[in-house]
Parts: C-alpha cells; structure tokens; sequence
C-alpha cells in the first residue's frame, strides 16, 4: 500500500517537473503562453515557480535562476520518494546524502554558467586586446559580471585591478571552487550514505 502511495507521488512529482519545464520553455516564445494549452500550463505551475522568482538573491542582474532551483527541488522530492520506495523504509542517511548533492548540483550549475561566461568573456576582451564597441552586447554581460568579478578579484588582489585581470582572477577562483567543492561534496555523500539509519 504505502509503495503504491509512494509511486503515485514520484509519478505526479516527475509529471509536475515536466510541466514546469515547458512553462520555462514556453516563456522563451513571446505569446506561447497566451495559447489554451499555455494557459493550463500557467495555471498548473506559475503559482509555484513564482514563489521562486520572488527571492531576490536567485536574480543576478538580469539573469532569473530561480527556475533552476524550482526544478532543482522537484528533482530531489523525486530522488527522496524513489529511494524510500526502494529501500521500503526512510533512510535518514541516503536522504541526507540526496539533499546534498542535489543542492551541490543547483549551486554547481548556477556557477557553471557564471564560469563559461566569464571565461567566453576574457577571451573576447583578449582576442579584441580589451576593445568592446560601446553599441555590443558585451556591454550587459559587462554590466552583469562587473560588480561580481570585482569582488572577487579584490579578496585577493589589493589595489587598482583592470577588468581583464578580475574576470581572470574570478575564473580560477570559481574553478577552483567547483574542483574543490566536488571533491568535499563527495566525500559528504559517502560518508552519509554509511549512515546505518
């Protein structure tokens, strides 16, 4: 009975992340929403992706991340629900180990896109030897990375610091971070999954 109950509520959770995926899709297709089926798909899911999208702290410049998190957290409810009706009992330490790696995998993503578009960036600003034309889209990445690079670059370089060094800077910084944070989050997860409850 109960791994029934628990099958049925993977399903429709595994179902719900299905939708809020094609309502993340059909947002990118101006009018799409406004369609019968955008419409039921608004309605099924806006209510809880909007709950998300008011955090500020998942809005950098005018990048949204709260979507990633929305599916992110759908993910894992999915994960914790397939591991309880496999094993037959709640096993604190594999849930443990899921909410980790599932929040290492959200936190690891949203750093993954900062890193390719900070590295794309540097490689632009060198191939063009630090020239951007005023009227380029590289000025909104600019304006995005600008404050975050900065910051970082000046936790370890003191003083005036070009652009071109603090996008440097804060690739091998994040690089670094996302080595070493696999390495911690896996040695995390084995040491959760040897939980014997």
């Amino acid at each position: 009975m109960i791994q029934t109950i628990l099958s049925v509520l993977s399903a429709a959770v595994t179902i719900y992340t299905l939708l809020c995926f094609i309502s993340i899709i059909m947002s990118w297709i101006p009018g799409l929403k406004f369609t019968a089926f955008g419409k039921f798909i608004s309605a099924a899911t806006d209510p809880y992706m909007h709950f998300f999208s008011r955090w500020g702290f998942l809005r950098f410049g005018n990048l949204d991340f709260s979507p990633i998190v929305s599916i992110g957290l759908l993910s894992l409810l999915s994960s914790i629900l397939g591991g309880i009706q496999a094993t037959g009992r709640i096993y604190f330490g594999g849930i443990l180990a899921n909410i980790i790696f599932m929040l290492w995998s959200i936190i690891s993503s949203l750093l993954g896109i900062l890193f390719l578009l900070i590295l794309i960036r540097w490689i632009v600003l060198l191939i063009k030897k630090g020239q951007t034309p005023f009227d380029s889209g590289w000025n909104q990445i600019d304006m995005l990375l600008n404050k975050f690079t900065y910051k970082i670059a000046g936790t370890f370089i003191k003083g005036g610091i070009s652009y071109q060094k603090s996008l440097l800077v804060s690739w091998i910084s994040l690089l670094v971070f996302l080595v070493a944070g696999r390495i911690l989050v896996n040695i995390l997860v084995n040491l959760c999954s040897m939980i014997p409850f």
